[in-house]
């Protein structure tokens, strides 16, 4: 049989400052299904820890670094975490409609409360169940094609935006030209301006600087 140690679930917390982690501990150990095996505030070493201790559920805020959803991700993808968890301190959609395709990631915001986050973690190790902040749940819809985002009546919003689109808006907004775009995706400047166009319309934009406060908004770019 299996000890309660050994059927608790290892968590990795990665926070933006201290206090988080701190406190965010305090929360977890309360639940004596959850060891938090390690936390902290340094994205880099906290992944390098990743490969060591192979946590089976990782906690990372969105804020920590530029990248630090990507990495998250990669480090969920090579199988150094078996899931992740985004721990956002506001919602952005941007970040939601990034994590979609990956079926091992969740996203809470803080304002879903320490329960909510307990649930997820626990949530998280059922085969094929994940967990999505109540903010933005009830617009997430679980399709043949993959999960979709479905934007809010009257409200431009980036889950309209195909997935080129999304790379155009996010290097635009990081102060990219059409040129520039046009050579890092290896498209025409003519189709690369073609979706800058699109895009700008679904979102009733009519300014391209603009573009960037929808994407720090979004979390589409550093914020």
């Amino acid at each position: 049989m299996h000890t309660q140690e050994q059927s608790k679930v290892r968590v990795a917390l990665v926070m933006a400052n201290p206090i988080d982690c701190e406190v965010i501990t305090q929360l977890l150990v309360k639940d004596p299904r959850i060891d938090v095996v390690y936390a902290s505030t340094d994205l880099d070493l906290s992944l390098m820890q990743a490969r060591d201790l192979l946590p089976q559920v990782l906690i990372v805020d969105p804020k920590c670094e530029a990248e630090s959803v990507s990495r998250t991700v990669e480090t969920v993808i090579q199988g150094y975490a078996q899931r992740a968890i985004l721990l956002d301190d506001r919602m952005r959609e941007g970040l939601v409609a990034a994590i979609l395709p990956f079926m091992q990631l969740s996203y809470l915001t803080r304002q879903a409360g320490s329960q909510a986050l307990v649930d997820a973690i626990h949530m998280a190790m059922l085969p094929g169940e994940r967990t999505f902040d109540p903010l933005i749940a009830p617009r997430l819809l679980k399709t043949k094609h993959g999960w979709q985002l479905q934007h809010s009546p009257g409200q431009p919003s980036v889950a309209i935006l195909t997935t080129r689109e999304l790379e155009v808006l996010k290097l635009l907004a990081a102060g990219r030209s059409v040129r520039d775009c046009a050579q890092h995706m290896h498209l025409s400047e003519s189709t690369v301006d073609n979706h800058k166009t699109r895009l700008m319309k679904k979102l009733q934009i009519h300014k391209v600087t603009e573009l960037t406060h929808v994407a720090i908004r979004d979390g589409l770019i550093a914020f």
